[in-house]
């Protein structure tokens, strides 16, 4: 009997001390250097004001610690898609960084219940923050202002993101997507700027090397313009020559004919008809003339 009861209050004891341990481990949280927490008792569902930093905390059975981040912490919107103020369709990538303010972890607490749906209020709150905003900018503002843009929409995301007591530090958006059709057409645009800008540099030279073609062109029709005067001079020079030539022998043949028809008293027909038979006796061949005699054969002398 006395070993019985020796045994029995030796469980009892030992059942006594799992006990306590037990309730002792389940009254007893840790948080991390990068956490902060406010107490909760799952058993008198009690949540205490009190927000709690690293370290180990003890409190009475079901004692537990609802925790969140206390550092800043990125939310990424992966490929979100927004219509612009032309009604075209962006798709862009934006992240935040945020921490709750602790000031407030018991309302946060209250309204959210935990980190899990926090996190679902603010990306549902920032992915509205992020459709309004880029309905204010149209298509060429995304390319020309992405940092305003940018830093509009980090604005936006401070005001909308405030009523749930959230701290942003920074914000940045990467890879604005257009639609294929517009980036096409920019990329024409931005081809043309260039191959304009490439004209306007080029066209100094292009004038300066027109007009020496011009000056040159003006230099060679000039030559030939001397050239052909002189051609001209000369062909004219040679020409009163050989006119004053002919005149000179007609000149002279006249004067001897005149000199001839005074000398042996001939008419005019007599002359042309001595002047016949000097030609015809002076040939060589036959010569036919259907031609009438153009005065007497024979003449008095």
């Amino acid at each position: 009997m006395p070993n019985t009861t020796h045994i029995l209050i030796a469980v009892g004891v030992g059942l006594a001390l799992i006990t306590i341990l037990s309730l002792f481990i389940s009254s007893m949280g840790r948080i991390d250097t990068d956490e902060v927490a406010i107490p909760y008792n799952a058993i008198t569902k009690n949540l205490r004001r009190e927000v709690k930093t690293a370290g180990l905390h003890f409190g009475s059975p079901g004692f537990t610690l609802i925790t969140f981040p206390s550092v800043f912490t990125s939310m990424l919107f992966d490929d979100i898609s927004c219509l612009n103020y032309d009604g075209v369709s962006i798709s862009l990538d934006v992240t935040f960084q945020f921490r709750i303010d602790p000031v407030y972890l018991y309302d946060i607490v209250v309204q959210f219940k935990d980190f899990d749906g926090y996190k679902e209020i603010l990306y549902a709150t920032g992915q509205t923050t992020v459709h309004d905003t880029c309905a204010h900018f149209n298509t060429t503002a995304f390319q020309s202002m992405r940092g305003y843009f940018q830093i509009k929409l980090l604005d936006e995301m401070k005001n909308a993101l405030t009523p749930f007591y959230a701290i942003l530090r920074d914000l940045q958006v990467n890879d604005v997507r257009r639609p294929s059709v517009f980036e096409t057409a920019v990329k024409d645009k931005e081809a043309a700027k260039e191959n304009i800008k490439i004209a306007e540099n080029e066209r100094p030279i292009l004038l300066t090397q027109a007009r020496t073609e011009y000056q040159k062109a003006l230099k060679q029709a000039q030559i030939i313009h001397e050239r052909a005067d002189t051609d001209s001079t000369i062909i004219r020079n040679q020409a009163d020559a050989e006119a004053q030539a002919v005149r000179a022998r007609y000149s002279t043949e006249t004067e001897t004919y005149l000199e001839l028809k005074n000398k042996m008293q001939l008419n005019t027909e007599a002359l042309l008809t001595y002047m016949g038979i000097r030609v015809i006796g002076a040939s060589k061949n036959d010569i036919y003339i259907n031609l009438k005699s153009p005065a007497q054969v024979k003449y008095e002398l």
